[in-house]
This record gives C-alpha cells, structure tokens and sequence, in this order.
C-alpha cells in the first residue's frame, strides 16, 4: 500500500464562506466537490497543485470545533490504507463512503485525531 499524499482537512460551520475566502483572497481554486452524505466537502487547489480540504458535516451527533480537523491520506488500496492505519491505533468510525470513482472512510484515534482515508478508483486525482 502507498500513501501518494496527505492533505489538512479544515472543519467550517460555513463552508461557502471558508470556500471563497480561500479561492479569492489565498488564491485557491475547487478541484473536487465529492459527494458525500451529511457532509459538504470540498477540495481545494493552488497553482503549486496543494491541495486543502474543507468539510462541514451535518451529521446529527457530531461535535466537531472549527479549524484543523485532521489529514486526509490518499492510499492506492484502500483496505491495506484502512488496515495501515489501524496498526497506528485509528478506527474506522462509522461506515467508508463508496462512489463511482472513490472510497472514503473517516477514521479516529483515541487521541483525538481525525483521519481520512481517501482511495481513487480511477485516476482522477
């Protein structure tokens, strides 16, 4: 299994707003907005091919505080990504999200940390 990345994931209760301040003032542009339940998620871009992810869930129970929330880690198969970072103490928490083109999975550590385990099944990075 290969991480090809990490990227910061940043929590925002208004994530139009978030969204525009990084494309207008930190010149940024939307490369990806995935389609999740209960989240808005969108993936960022600068002209250096960074990349930055805002998220804001709407989720009933969750509690999350804005700003950093975690990484997100691009993995080529996502079981072994999952199982990889098990071995670091995360847990998969609720279910891994599927789609056409990729597999997701939010994953936590006791700690506090929030991890999230990002599989392209095509390559559509």
């Amino acid at each position: 299994m290969r991480v090809s990345d990490y990227y910061p994931i940043f929590y925002t209760e208004d994530i139009e707003a978030e969204t525009k301040r990084f494309t207008d003032d930190l010149g940024f542009s939307v490369k990806h907005k995935p389609q999740i339940e209960y989240l808005d998620y969108v993936v960022l871009e600068n002209e250096n091919k960074r990349r930055i992810d805002l998220v804001r869930s709407h989720f009933p129970a969750d509690s999350f505080n804005e700003g950093f929330l975690g990484m997100r880690a691009n993995v080529d198969d996502f079981d072994e990504g999952i199982s990889y970072f098990e071995a670091q103490g995360f847990d998969v928490f609720g279910e891994a999200h599927e789609t056409e083109s990729s597999v997701t999975a939010l994953m936590t550590k006791g700690d506090g940390s929030y991890l999230v385990v990002f599989h392209h099944k095509k390559n559509n990075n």
